[in-house]
């Protein structure tokens, strides 16, 4: 049993007036304990581990990126600053916890070999696909990348509900007004209580075509949408050889394994004597190269592929990854990759879990797991409401600004009299006063008149504000027809989506394969045929010898055993 202290407007067994606290209720404590674990595991989920569907960013990302955008303005033009700065005000303003955990978020959105289309451009070593670590956060330096503006670039038009943060000091955005789809292109890992996430990149341009085509197509399926969305798209490449079946139902249901594998070409190389190149250019996502470079040596020193002679890593910045393995000149080279994709990690299972937060019918985030249209849907819809919420406070300015430049005009068409009227007035607020007794003005109208320089009520200015006047009455009209109707909001959407993937084109790099390039692993493909002389001394021991020049040397032999 646990104790809990309740409200008590009694007295206690003493006689004495009990206060609220003075009473003690006890409770089984497997409800206390249920409770209170129900209520961490919520905060996990919510808070920490799973990202919310429409900007496709978990909460300390969001942060991250929010600080570098809004608070130290670091757009991709900018000049970098230290990423030490950039934790300390995200730690300071926003997300109360440690920095290391706040800078491992931050590398991991600056790294290429993690991120399809990185959001954070990094100075200094920001680690490598070889698992070394990136240098610490006094050292490095960032700024935005392009892509990442078009994820916070409509905050100032209130396109998002903002919330205080943790101490109410300052407001920070629910979630991001993104333009395009970040959760299916960059991905996401995740590990939550009770449930984890492990979404997959996806080329840009390939998920933007399904969204249009999901906008003229409410009705698609999973199916009609992979026509565009072929299949995951990996920063380093790597062959898919998950037939096409599998991969439908892995976007039906949410979750699945996706084979994927490291891409070879055979190379031929004067420096080679007698021997095969095979050069290995690409490797499943999330593999270090480091750690297969030293399993693929371990296999070399104990001869479990005696194919095998060599491995070396040529990689450098102008041809990329490149691993070098050194074969026999007689040995299949197919063989050896196929005992290469057995026992290392050039072929691996990336297991889809597509779960993320999802918005309710009363707008609280709950995680489920979706299939690809429906992440895609939230998406969409999330970003028409946004789209709305833009034109709609365009539309509040104009409106305000057009406001004030009819006053202007209603001023100018009898500028003696208004002139008039102030001078012979006793401070600003009697001015004020006196003008809107004689014109057709509000408040809002007098106080910007009275704010006008002098200069400006001359007769080239009035015809300048008149133009504007026009200008700005034509386009309040536009955004008006354009919020009248659902179809050029949607319009709109497509328009944008199509000119991000115009802005920022994106070749596929995960080649497509398909099961039937798996060959079955067979050992005995392995075995060196050769010739071997078996002994059998006169104690009955059995030794297998390779060269036996004299019968003299197997009395050496017994004598070792």
């Amino acid at each position: 049993m646990a104790k809990r202290k309740s409200a008590n407007n009694g007295t206690a067994n003493n006689g004495t007036p009990s206060t609220e606290s003075d009473r003690i209720e006890y409770v089984p404590i497997s409800d206390v304990t249920r409770r209170r674990y129900l209520n961490y595991a919520m905060s996990v989920i919510t808070s920490r581990a799973l990202p919310d569907v429409r900007d496709g960013l978990k909460p300390v990302q969001r942060r991250i990126l929010y600080v570098m955008y809004h608070d130290l303005r670091l757009m991709a033009n900018a000049k970098p600053r230290k990423c030490a700065k950039i934790c300390g005000d995200t730690t300071g303003n926003y997300h109360p916890h440690g920095d290391a955990s706040v800078y491992d978020a931050l590398v991991r959105l600056a790294q290429d070999f993690n991120l399809r289309s990185p959001l954070i451009n990094g100075q200094g070593n920001f680690g490598s696909i070889m698992g070394l670590p990136a240098a610490a956060a006094r050292y490095t330096e960032a700024r935005l990348t392009g892509i990442a503006e078009h994820l916070m670039n409509e905050l100032r038009y209130q396109t998002v509900d903002m919330r205080p943060n943790y101490d109410g000091t300052r407001d920070e955005p629910v979630v991001l007004p993104a333009r395009f789809p970040n959760l299916l292109v960059n991905g996401v890992h995740g590990i939550a209580v009770g449930m984890a996430t492990n979404i997959p990149p996806h080329n840009l341009g390939e998920v933007i075509k399904a969204c249009v085509h999901l906008i003229h197509h409410g009705d698609a399926t999973v199916a009609q949408l992979m026509k565009y969305i072929k299949a995951p798209d990996f920063p380093m490449g790597g062959r898919i050889v998950t037939d096409k079946r599998s991969l439908t139902t892995v976007y039906k249901d949410g979750r699945g394994p996706v084979k994927v594998r490291g891409e070879w070409k055979p190379e031929s190389d004067s420096r080679a004597k007698g021997a095969q190149r095979l050069v290995v250019y690409s490797v499943p996502y999330g593999v270090e190269t480091g750690s297969l470079l030293s399993e693929i040596g371990g296999i070399v020193e104990s001869r479990k592929l005696p194919q095998l002679v060599d491995v070396a890593d040529e990689t450098d910045d102008k041809n990329g990854l490149k691993i070098v393995l050194e074969i026999k000149p007689d040995a299949d080279p197919e063989t050896v990759m196929a005992f290469l994709y057995k026992h290392t990690n050039l072929e691996q299972n990336f297991s889809v879990n597509m779960t993320c937060l999802v918005p309710d019918e009363s707008n609280v985030l709950v995680p489920r797991r979706c299939d690809l249209k429906e992440m895609l849907q939230y998406f969409l819809d999330f970003r028409f409401v946004s789209v709305r919420k833009r034109f709609e406070f365009q539309l509040q300015l104009l409106e305000r600004r057009i406001h004030i430049l009819k006053g202007f005009e209603i001023i100018f068409n009898d500028l003696d009299k208004a002139l008039k009227l102030i001078r012979a007035s006793n401070g600003k607020q009697d001015a004020a006063k006196k003008l809107m007794d004689n014109f057709p003005l509000d408040e809002i109208q007098t106080m910007a008149i009275l704010e006008l320089q002098l200069y400006r009520i001359s007769r080239l200015e009035i015809n300048t504000i008149r133009e504007e006047l026009e200008e700005k009455e034509a386009e309040a009209e536009k955004i008006r027809k354009i919020l009248a109707s659902d179809k050029r909001l949607w319009k709109v959407v497509e328009n944008e989506l199509k000119e991000l993937a115009d802005e920022f084109p994106e070749k596929r790099q995960t080649r497509l394969g398909s099961s039937e390039e798996i060959t079955e692993f067979d050992p005995q493909a392995y075995i060196v045929r050769e010739n071997t002389n078996v002994v059998v001394s006169r104690e009955g021991w059995i030794k297998r010898v390779g060269r036996l020049k004299t019968k003299e040397g197997t009395q050496e032999l017994d004598k070792t055993r």
